[in-house]
């Protein structure tokens, strides 16, 4: 079986998703480019070359290949990094949340789709383009990197969590060590994955790479480092001190101008409903586009009366006092989900950021912000898309006629379907014939019933329906006990259900790379490479 695409509105409901792909349209003025235009790429040079304030090049490439010595990078890698000095180098970036072993596959599809796309570009139109990697290690939302989902080919998929010793409450993960439990973690892992000849290597370096001392981030930028070896994807890791003096323009202008930029987004949030959509970011009307660390403690700004306070009003500040902070201390200030894109792109030469389809909603947002902010708006581009597919499971797909539609809109409504196209014509013609016959009985005994007392119509009614309902009752019971004659080929339907759609989500979303590797090898990465094609903006079906 070869990969092949399958639309969205096939098997996800996403509004504005869908009419990026299918209607952009009707989003024309909340996206400054269409990525299907290929003139489009050429506006985007000319748009970043003439930016107000140029990307910091020269000082920007030391710092990001000391950072990429440190995880492990190669030649491929070292050659871009210091191509960003030069002013004929451009970015396409992505990003995700440093969970832990990579987290769900999509994050590797961020990045595949951002390694294709920069090698396509720099063909077409003559320029270099390079990849990289945004690591979000200044979350603090613990509980949504600390666990891997792995999908057993005789169960439920299985989620094994970190468990950590310390409180972990607004901490970034930067901050964070995988600790302890991170070799029983690993122990557990090993132990559900198949006896392959990939296995041990797997496992070595995982070992490796996740040790107790190794911070979150640090062990994400290694193991991504392994997998794209000879890529050239570069990792950023934005926490590093070395870079917050060269992002400053972006806090300043938060602070001197305080909600400006969250009335933008929520002036883009007004008009998104009015044309139809949900937005996909909330702001409140007080609240501050940045964080601020506190005793190693992130927290959320908000604007009153003034002065700049956290949640609690544990903390304020005058405009003059953060100003004077940022002067001294800029490590303290990072940034959140609205101001993320326009450090990253303060930083970097960008003409394009790689997204799924919620990134692609809150870019949405943010029109108006870029413009306040001088920084040119990029071109927003889906990622790649995939369900990974074993021969065992494919042959059950065939078998029973299945496709992953099936299994997003409700498989079990499938089983009934099938189960009562298997069930002996006798028993369903005689069940159609009795309802076709009871509602003529019915019928002509109501006429005679009203003809003696009108007021027995309701009684008539009533008792139809509950023949009708026992009838339909001897139909499910029926349907029970062919189900129970049929468990084989249930439990074949529902094992697929655990692959393809575990937890009753999009594998891609779910699932941990490194239980592929252990299975396929290294070779995965690449059929993974040849089976992305970063212009067909489908969901693919991708053979293993």
């Amino acid at each position: 079986m070869n990969s092949y695409g399958i639309d969205y509105q096939d098997i996800l409901e996403d509004k504005i998703l869908h009419a990026f792909l299918e209607n952009f349209e009707s989003l024309q003025s909340f996206y400054a480019h269409d990525p299907r235009d290929p003139d489009v790429w050429h506006q985007m040079v000319e748009a970043v070359q003439s930016r107000k304030h140029l990307p910091p090049r020269e000082d920007l490439a030391p710092i990001i290949e000391e950072q990429n010595k440190r995880y492990g990078a190669d030649s491929a890698v070292l050659s871009n990094v210091r191509s960003l000095a030069e002013e004929d180098t451009f970015v396409i970036a992505t990003g995700q949340q440093t969970g832990l072993l990579t987290g769900p596959l999509y994050t590797i599809f961020k990045a595949i789709t951002a390694v294709k796309l920069a090698n396509s570009i720099s063909e077409k139109i003559g320029i270099r383009t390079i990849p990289i990697f945004w690591m979000a290690a200044d979350d603090h939302d613990f509980a949504e990197i600390n666990s891997v989902n792995v999908c057993r080919t005789d169960g439920e998929p299985i989620s094994f969590e970190l468990k950590s010793d310390e409180s972990n409450d607004r901490k970034s993960a930067s901050n964070l060590k995988l600790g302890p439990g991170i070799g029983p973690l690993l122990e557990q892992f090993e132990k559900i994955l198949p006896d392959t000849e990939y296995r041990q290597h797997t496992i070595d370096i995982l070992n490796r790479i996740c040790t107790s001392e190794t911070s979150f981030p640090d062990a994400f930028a290694q193991l991504m480092t392994v997998l794209f070896q000879g890529q050239g994807l570069i990792i950023v890791d934005p926490t590093d001190p070395a870079l917050k003096p060269h992002i400053r323009r972006v806090f300043e202008r938060e602070i001197c101008n305080p909600l400006a930029s969250t009335q933008s987004v929520l002036r883009t949030s007004k008009n998104l409903r009015k044309a139809g959509f949900e937005p996909q970011v909330s702001r409140l009307p007080n609240a501050v586009n940045m964080f601020l660390y506190n005793s190693g403690q992130r927290n959320a700004m908000f604007y009153k009366d003034g002065y700049f306070t956290n949640r609690d009003a544990s903390l304020s500040f005058s405009e003059q006092d953060l100003l004077r902070l940022l002067e001294t201390a800029p490590e303290r200030f990072t940034h959140n989900v609205i101001t993320r894109p326009l450090v990253q792109d303060t930083l970097f030469p960008t003409l394009t950021y790689v997204g799924g389809p919620s990134e692609i909603a809150y870019y949405g947002q943010l029109g108006e912000v870029y413009n306040q902010f001088e920084l040119p708006f990029p071109i927003i581009y889906p990622r790649a898309s995939h369900t990974l597919v074993s021969g065992t499971t494919k042959r059950i797909l065939d078998k029973h006629n299945l496709r992953l539609s099936h299994f997003t809109h409700g498989i079990d409504t499938v089983i009934d379907q099938s189960l009562r196209k298997q069930m002996p014509s006798e028993i369903t013609s005689g069940l159609r014939a009795a309802q076709q016959n009871l509602e003529t009985q019915y019928k002509n005994l109501k006429k005679h019933i009203i003809a003696i007392d009108p007021g027995l119509d309701r009684i008539v009614d009533s008792s139809e329906r509950k023949a009708t309902f026992a009838l339909g009752n001897l139909e499910e019971k029926t349907l029970r006990a062919l189900k129970k004659t049929d468990s084989v080929n249930q439990t074949q339907i529902k094992r697929v259900e655990y692959q393809v759609f575990p937890n009753k989500k999009l594998q891609e979303r779910v699932v941990n790379i490194w239980q592929y590797i252990g299975q396929y090898g290294f070779g995965l990465m690449k059929t993974l490479f040849n089976s992305t094609d970063e212009s067909d903006f489908r969901h693919r079906i991708t053979p293993l």
